[in-house]
């Protein structure tokens, strides 16, 4: 197992009540992305937008709660999404939760 791999089947394992998953992938995925990119100082917050959802790019892999995601998700880097309209409510309503 990796290093990334590892550290998230901590959140698993420390989870109560087994909806770490749902939590993650079901309106929180920004923020464990931040967390991955937080812990993991080359990690580059990354998003698919037909999908809506982040994850982190590492190493050449995709990662988000679920574990390793790269061939579920075509994601590209936060950072070069470039249409403005939509990162405002990307923003809005995934992030900042004030919409």
């Amino acid at each position: 197992m990796n290093e990334v791999l590892d550290f998230i089947s901590h959140f698993h394992k420390i989870s109560k009540t087994n909806d770490i998953d749902e939590v993650f992938t079901c309106g929180c995925c920004y923020w464990f992305a931040y967390i991955l990119c937080g812990r993991f100082q080359e990690a580059e917050m990354m998003y698919d937008p037909v999908i809506n959802h982040f994850m982190v790019g590492y190493g050449g892999r995709l990662y988000d709660i679920t574990g390793d995601v790269t061939d579920k998700y075509n994601a590209t880097a936060w950072k070069d999404f470039e249409d403005e309209l939509e990162r405002q409510r990307i923003v809005d309503y995934c992030i900042q939760f004030s919409k």
